[in-house]
């Protein structure tokens, strides 16, 4: 398997635009200010004040800070006001050394709650490009990083993509350390680990790595961050799809390899499963790794309703998955090779409806399945109350009509709404594209060879979800290979206290260097030996 290239060769334009080199503080205000001022040229939202600290007898000094990311009532009551009133500083200046008053300034006359020090100017720059504020003093080769982000986001609402009855309402947000802190309110334990990373040349991206420490596979967390690390020259990252695209095994397959989600309870629930958290500053959505293919098909109702729905619910989905991918090109090899496997009143039936249209069964499926397709694509695009009108009303006419005109038989209407519904069973949207993809495909085979070109499908189909690796892990684990032990949450919804819930991503017991690197890992997992507190078998 080929190694996944993240990097291109750099062209004159990108070699141009590489990181500038460090630039240390010289010390004296007016050329610091110079290279700020200099640095941010054309920029009208960059505020700066340069005062005297302590009254006239005072140093020096300057503020720097982005309007609109930084608050004004920060900087105006925790630094302008403490700094500018209390007149003790210039006393104290004059009786003691330089880096004595650098540290009398942060301990005594600074009241932010984080303060942190930069040695020099492109870490300050960048940290007001965070919602910072940089504090620059006279005579000192250091300055100070405010904590005063003040940058407009949104609130806290209820998921729209993965909604529940029953269970937690609260849903992600665009703001990097509200979503980290909606996942600490769930996992209140020290072993909740956040590794942050800057990616992107031009956005500066803050990423998060999320994993709770000794549950999670150091091997999955060391592989993370190595691809990662390759993405620090990348020209920008908008969103955490951007970044899934490039750390993925397979970037070519139509199945996810990571997935993703707006709802804090699956993240924490995930991360006790030994998976990893991935929170990208300016996302509503977190990534989590390693996927199975069995978890797309998993809804967080599952575990919040009883035992016996929550296991009638996942087979609903499991026959939707089905019917959704393979419906369609049943009918067109049945009723085009196979109509002997009819019944008699049924093949009569479907006869009888199918005289005077144009077409055979393969195009006949492809026209209206395409019509579905675009008329569910409009219906996202257009606004809420009239995108739901185009749906339901287009579907109806065009149905209508074109059964009317005889186009298409009364029975494709039903079977694309059969197909349709089964679609909308998925509870995860990565996982509804490659089954309405899937499904193109299938029926041109059995257009071509009938069930014999149904099932030859199917075998391409396996056959790549076989192959197919997340970050090292089997995609179809644990029913390829399988894994007794762990089928309690796979085809049925065991009890809380019969379900494995010790870390399923485990260690790796052997990791085999392929010829990319050692970029994919084959395990094994070990036997379930211990249960945990809960368990009611002790």
């Amino acid at each position: 398997m080929k190694k996944l290239t993240l990097q291109k060769p750099q062209t004159v334009a990108e070699s141009s635009s590489s990181p500038q080199p460090e630039k240390p503080f010289t010390g004296i205000l007016k050329q610091d200010m110079t290279w700020l001022q200099d640095r941010y040229v054309r920029c009208s939202d960059l505020i700066y004040r340069q005062f005297t600290v302590g009254g006239q007898r005072g140093r020096q000094a300057a503020v720097f800070y982005i309007d609109g990311m930084t608050s004004s009532k920060v900087v105006h009551d925790n630094i302008l006001q403490p700094l500018l009133i209390d007149a003790e500083i210039a006393k104290y200046d004059a009786e003691h050394e330089q880096e004595n008053y650098f540290s009398f300034v942060k301990q005594h006359l600074l009241p932010a709650g984080e303060i942190t020090t930069a040695d020099d100017l492109e870490q300050g720059s960048l940290a007001m490009m965070n919602g910072d504020v940089l504090l620059l003093l006279d005579g000192c080769q250091q300055g100070f990083i405010i904590d005063a982000k003040g940058f407009p986001h949104r609130s806290i609402g209820t998921s729209q993509n993965e909604m529940v009855l029953r269970g937690p309402q609260e849903a992600f947000t665009e703001t990097l350390r509200v979503n980290t802190a909606l996942i600490r309110r769930r996992l209140r334990t020290d072993q909740l680990k956040l590794e942050e990373k800057t990616l992107g040349r031009y956005t500066q991206t803050q990423v998060a790595v999320v994993y709770l420490d000794g549950v999670a596979n150091s091997n999955i967390i060391a592989e993370l961050h190595r691809r990662l690390d390759n993405l620090k020259n990348v020209d920008s990252i908008l969103d955490s799809s951007c970044i899934e695209q490039y750390i993925e095994d397979s970037p070519f397959s139509v199945f996810p390899q990571i997935q993703y989600t707006e709802r804090p309870d699956k993240v924490a629930a995930s991360l006790l499963e030994g998976r990893i958290a991935l929170v990208v500053d300016g996302s509503p959505e977190v990534l989590l790794l390693p996927l199975m293919f069995v978890q797309l098909l998993q809804s967080p109702e599952d575990y919040y309703n009883r035992v016996v729905s929550g296991t009638f619910m996942r087979w609903i989905r499991y026959m939707g998955v089905l019917i959704a991918t393979t419906f369609p090109s049943l009918y067109v090899a049945i009723t085009s090779f196979h109509p002997e496997m009819l019944p008699l009143n049924l093949f009569l039936s479907i006869s009888s409806a199918r005289e005077g249209v144009p077409f055979p069964a393969f195009v006949e499926a492809l026209i209206m399945e395409l019509a579905f397709e675009l008329l569910r694509e409009a219906s996202i695009r257009l606004p809420g109350a009239i995108g739901n009108t185009i749906g339901i009303v287009g579907a109806l006419v065009i149905g209508d009509a074109a059964v009317s005109a005889h186009l298409v038989a009364p029975q494709m209407v039903i079977v694309v709404a059969i197909t349709a519904i089964g679609s909308f069973t998925v509870p995860s949207m990565e996982a509804s594209y490659p089954i309405r993809l899937l499904r193109f495909p299938l029926m041109l085979l059995a257009a071509t060879f009938g069930l014999y070109g149904v099932m030859f499908g199917w075998l391409i189909i396996l056959m790549h979800l076989l192959h197919l690796r997340s970050f090292g892990f089997p995609y179809l684990e644990p029913l390829a290979p399988l894994k007794l032990n762990e089928l309690r949450d796979v085809l049925v919804r065991a009890p809380r206290w019969q379900m494995m819930i010790r870390p399923q991503f485990r260690e790796p017991n052997q990791q085999v260097k392929a010829d990319d690197g050692g970029r994919f890992w084959r395990r094994r997992i070990q036997p379930v030996t211990q249960r945990g507190d809960d368990s009611r078998g002790q």
